[in-house]
Formats: C-alpha cells, sequence, structure tokens
C-alpha cells in the first residue's frame, strides 16, 4: 500500500481520535457539573453523538476528495515526467514565458524560463531555452550542465551520444562543474557502476564550491562504498 496514503490515515486518525476525546471530556464535565447540582438533565444516555460522527465523516470526505483531485498519490514516487503539470509550476512557467518573451535578451530571464521547464518536466522546451541562452553567454558550464540534465531526462535517462557531448564540454570549461558530475554519479549508481559514482562525487567534493550540500555527498559516498560490500560478500557465497 502506499505510504503516502499510510501517514494520511494515520494523522486523519489521530485528528479524529482527537475529536472525540474532546467531546468525550466535554460530555464528563457536564455530568459532573449536573451532579454537583443535583440535576438529572443531562446523562450520557441521553447525548446524541451525531454532531462528532458526522464532523468525523465530513473531514474523510473533504480530504479524500481535495487529495484525490490534487495529490496525485498513486505516482508521487514515481520518477516520471507528470504531463499535468502543477498549477503553481504552470504559473511559474508562464511568468518566466512572458517575462523572456519581453526581454528576450536577459539572459536571467531566459536561464529561470528553462529551470521552470524542467522542474514541470518539460525537458524538450528546456533544452529549446537553453540553447536561446548560449546563444547570448556563448560557452558556459552552468548552462551547458543544464542543457545535459534536460537531454537527458528528455531521451527517457539514456546517457546517449547527445548527452555525453554536452557533458565533455562543460567539464572541458569546469572539471567540477556540478550538474555534470552529478548526473554522471547518479547515472553511474542506478546502473550499478558504484565504483564509478563515488569516482564523480569525490571530484565534486574537490570543487571549492559551497553552493552544494557536502554532507548529502558524503552520505552518498558511503551508501554507494556499502553497496560494494554488500556486493562482495554476495559474490563469495
Amino acid at each position: 500500500m502506499n505510504s503516502l496514503v499510510v501517514g494520511i490515515a494515520i494523522t486523519l486518525s489521530a485528528f479524529i481520535a482527537l475529536l472525540w476525546r474532546h467531546h468525550l471530556q466535554c460530555l464528563r464535565h457536564c455530568e459532573v457539573d449536573n451532579r454537583e447540582v443535583g440535576s438529572n438533565a443531562f446523562s450520557p444516555s441521553s447525548v446524541d453523538f451525531k454532531i462528532p460522527a458526522a464532523l468525523s465523516i465530513a473531514i474523510i470526505f473533504v480530504c479524500s476528495t481535495l487529495y484525490s483531485q490534487l495529490g496525485r498519490f498513486s505516482e508521487w514516487d514515481k520518477a516520471v515526467v507528470d504531463e499535468n503539470i502543477d498549477y503553481l509550476i504552470a504559473a511559474d512557467i508562464n511568468r518566466n514565458a512572458r517575462r523572456a518573451s519581453e526581454q528576450p535578451t536577459n539572459e536571467i530571464a531566459l536561464l529561470n524560463l528553462a529551470q521552470s521547464y524542467a522542474d514541470g518536466g518539460l525537458y524538450r522546451e528546456s533544452v529549446s531555452t537553453l540553447d536561446e541562452l548560449l546563444e547570448l553567454t556563448g560557452e558556459d558550464a552552468g548552462v551547458l550542465g543544464m542543457k545535459a540534465n534536460a537531454l537527458y531526462y528528455r531521451d527517457g535517462r539514456e546517457m546517449n551520444l547527445a548527452v555525453t557531448l554536452v557533458l565533455k564540454r562543460a567539464l572541458a570549461l569546469d572539471k567540477h562543474e556540478y550538474q555534470s558530475r552529478l548526473l554522471l554519479a547518479t547515472h553511474a549508481y542506478l546502473h550499478g557502476d558504484y565504483e564509478h559514482a563515488i569516482e564523480q562525487w569525490q571530484l565534486l567534493l574537490m570543487s571549492d564550491s559551497q553552493s552544494f550540500n557536502r554532507e548529502s555527498i558524503n552520505n552518498a559516498i558511503l551508501k554507494a562504498e556499502q553497496n560494494i560490500s554488500n556486493r562482495s560478500v554476495t559474490t563469495t557465497e
């Protein structure tokens, strides 16, 4: 069962339990107060539980309806291109596209547009925008690294000739270019080439750049090393 659905169910159950607990506590207080004044007008047996029951049903119905429309819980953990772009990303794309159209020579506007296309899974459009940007900037390692990633995902996560050539251009300009090295490491890791992945991550750590999370890279290296160890044990057995 989808782990996200389980998490939501647990959260809703906890909230509804708190609602009922509060209701029952109110009943006990009312019963004690009536006993103290000697009144029999109120007793738990005469209490109508329809209100908390109705609230519980309403909460479950509203949450389920909203999430079924917006959450896409069946796809949250699948690395696939989402053709139905989230409306916030769509708004970001529209805003950046308008800005790039108004300022076609604005490098920042084109860069933001390319990134928003990639965020929305529109890798073909991202590649085209990055090509426009490269015409303005000339050979730029960071832009080429972005283009290599967009090509890679556009072509179904294939390390084909087009991707390889762009990566070589980026790394020729900057051998520590972050997106290029990270792409090479990720591709190697996903295909079981842990040694090559470690090599790429270590080259990243040799960079003077502080713009990425070095701890996460170190953790990735440790995980790859553990996979190598596990594979060695399995082979010897």
